[in-house]
C-alpha cells in the first residue's frame, strides 16, 4: 500500500488498529505539507527596438531610372537603308512603326541583309509634330549599283561622341524619359548637338505597351 513515498512492510499481519492510526497520520501530513513553491519565472526580456531609417539625402537621389543608365560612347556610324517622314506628336509610334515596315519590305525588295536593331533618326520638330528617318542596319555596304526605289535610300547613320540612355515602358511615357536625360545633362554641364537617335530593343505593338524597351542616343559637342 503506498501513502506519500513509502511502503509499509509488515513481517506477518498487522493489527487493524496500528493500520488505521498510521493511515490517520498520512492524511494528516498530506494535508499539512506546504505545497510545491512555484517555478521563478525567466526574467522578462524586452523585445528589440526596430532602428530608425535614416532619411535618404536630395543629394544621393537620381532624376530617373533612364537617366542613371547613361554611358559615354563613341557612337559608330555604320550603313543603313533609310527613308524619311513626319508625323504629328499623338500619332508618331503608329508613324515609326509603319515606316519600319516599309523599310522591311524594300530591304527585302533588293536583297539587303540587316540586323537589328531598328532605329529612328529625329530630324527637326516643333509644336505640331516632327520629321525623321526611320533607318534600318545593314550587314555590310550595299553592292555597287544597288538602286532603291523613291523615298528610299542608302546612305550613313549618325556617329560620335554620344551618351546612350534606356527606356523601358510604354512609349506613351517617352517624353518623361527625355525629360529627366535633359535634366541630368544639364547637371553634368555635358552639351546635345539636337541629334538624337532611337533604337528598338524590343517594339511591341502598342504605345500604351509596357514592354517596350530602347536606347536613347543622344550626341554631344
Amino acid at each position: 500500500m503506498q501513502s506519500g513515498s513509502r511502503w509499509i512492510k509488515g513481517s506477518v499481519t498487522l493489527c487493524g488498529t496500528l493500520l488505521a492510526a498510521w493511515l490517520g497520520l498520512s492524511v494528516a501530513w498530506a494535508q499539512t505539507a506546504p505545497p510545491p513553491s512555484p517555478a521563478p519565472s525567466a526574467p522578462s526580456v524586452p523585445a528589440p527596438s526596430t532602428p530608425a531609417v535614416p532619411p535618404v539625402s536630395p543629394e544621393l537621389e537620381k532624376p530617373s531610372a533612364d537617366a542613371s543608365t547613361g554611358q559615354l560612347v563613341d557612337y559608330a556610324a555604320r550603313p543603313v537603308l533609310r527613308s524619311r517622314a513626319t508625323s504629328t506628336w499623338d500619332d508618331g509610334f503608329a508613324e515609326i512603326k509603319k515606316a519600319l515596315l516599309l523599310l522591311s519590305e524594300e530591304a527585302r525588295r533588293l536583297g539587303l541583309l540587316t540586323v537589328t536593331p531598328p532605329m529612328v533618326h529625329f530630324v527637326t520638330s516643333d509644336d505640331l509634330g516632327f520629321t525623321f528617318e526611320a533607318m534600318l542596319l545593314l550587314a555590310g555596304p550595299a553592292a555597287p549599283g544597288t538602286q532603291a526605289r523613291a523615298g528610299f535610300e542608302i546612305g550613313q547613320s549618325p556617329g560620335g561622341r554620344a551618351m546612350i540612355f534606356t527606356h523601358e515602358g510604354p512609349y506613351d511615357d517617352i517624353d518623361a524619359a527625355y525629360e529627366a536625360i535633359t535634366a541630368f545633362l544639364d547637371e553634368k554641364g555635358l552639351t546635345s548637338t539636337g541629334t538624337y537617335v532611337e533604337e528598338y530593343l524590343a517594339f511591341p505593338e502598342k504605345s500604351d505597351d509596357p514592354g517596350l524597351k530602347l536606347n536613347i542616343v543622344v550626341f554631344l559637342k
